[in-house]
């Protein structure tokens, strides 16, 4: 392989020229010269020593990725597309910054901390880290560091984290199906902690004010690891509900799918509504009347933010929590005297 001192001489400057093109040092090198080294960099298809480039600028250009799950799920994490387009926005919005992402995706919060203070990066994007957990890594590693859909419990106010309008999302929901008519509904989440709890609260929250008493066997909890666990009870008890809200679009699919292949028509015999809007949301039949959220926006304001706060410009604002829509598609009916 070819030097920078060989480079150098080829080209007739001397290796700090050479050494400053490469490192991007450009503002006393000439647009002539810097050109003269691309093409030889080109010519002999040169690799920067990244250990060596690390060293000396004391960086390692390098964000850590920690997606936190329930357990028995992290296997399962990314065939939910809201997870994959999340992680590949941070992915590329981070390669367009000139920066490297690792990736780790645990189902053990202690892992998660351990792998922040074991690696040699330069900031941490984490997501869906529970309470407990967050003020552990925050006190062991001093690391830029910013949150995805965490809560915190109201325990800070400067804490970095890109989040939603849960709670808001999920008595849209409930409210949209209030108002056609449904009184029997059920919430469906695979647990009742931070972003789901958000939901959860918003869907009694719109039971509450529409004098509509919530039952606690009105909760169906599902399960990544056993699929059929939410549809299968909500085929077996038909009849108590008309309507069913799924906490995410992925578990909503995977019960239309289940209960139509049992008899069950959507929306004639039960209607459903999800949250996420995501690509299986769009081209399921029929098509589901949904929540919106954006995991790109999320995944690009985080990596934005992680990099203010990296070069000492926390912003303004770091707590912040995106909009929310209602998407209204055909999985909703209108009944009457339910």
């Amino acid at each position: 392989m070819v030097t920078i001192k060989q480079m150098a001489e080829i080209i007739g400057v001397s290796p700090t020229t050479v050494s400053n093109v490469i490192h991007g040092n450009t503002k006393e090198v000439s647009a002539v010269t810097v050109e003269k080294v691309r093409q030889v960099l080109q010519k002999y298809h040169y690799i920067p020593n990244m250990t060596a480039r690390n060293l000396a600028s004391n960086t390692t250009h390098i964000i850590g990725i920690i997606l936190c799950f329930a357990k028995g799920s992290s296997a399962e994490a990314l065939k939910d597309p809201f997870n994959g387009e999340l992680v590949g926005t941070i992915a590329s919005t981070l390669k367009e910054r000139q920066l490297y992402s690792m990736l780790h995706i645990t189902n053990d919060e202690n892992e998660a901390i351990e792998l922040a203070l074991s690696w040699n990066v330069d900031g941490l994007i984490i997501c869906n880290m529970h309470e407990d957990s967050w003020s552990r890594i925050e006190k062991a590693t001093h690391k830029p560091i910013v949150f995805i859909d965490t809560y915190f419990d109201g325990k800070r106010k400067n804490y970095a984290n890109i989040g939603l309008q849960d709670r808001k999302g999920g008595y849209e929901m409930t409210s949209y199906l209030i108002a056609h008519g449904h009184r029997q509904i059920a919430y469906v989440s695979d647990n009742l902690v931070d972003v789901d709890l958000e939901r959860f609260l918003g869907y009694k929250a719109a039971l509450e004010e529409h004098h509509i008493p919530y039952q606690e066997n009105w909760y169906i909890p599902c399960s990544h690891s056993d699929p059929a666990l939410a549809p299968a009870e909500l085929l077996s008890r038909r009849q108590e509900f008309t309507a069913a809200f799924f906490a995410s679009d992925y578990y909503a699919m995977l019960a239309i799918n289940y209960l139509q292949d049992h008899g069950v028509r959507i929306p004639e015999d039960l209607s459903v509504g999800g949250f996420d809007d995501n690509i299986l949301a769009k081209n399921s039949r029929p098509a589901l009347t949904t929540i919106h959220q954006s995991p790109t926006e999320k995944g690009q304001k985080a990596v934005s933010l992680l990099i203010d706060i990296m070069q000492g410009h926390p912003p303004k604002q770091q707590n912040i929590h995106l909009p929310v829509r209602l998407v209204e598609r055909g999985s909703v009916q209108t009944v009457h005297n339910a």
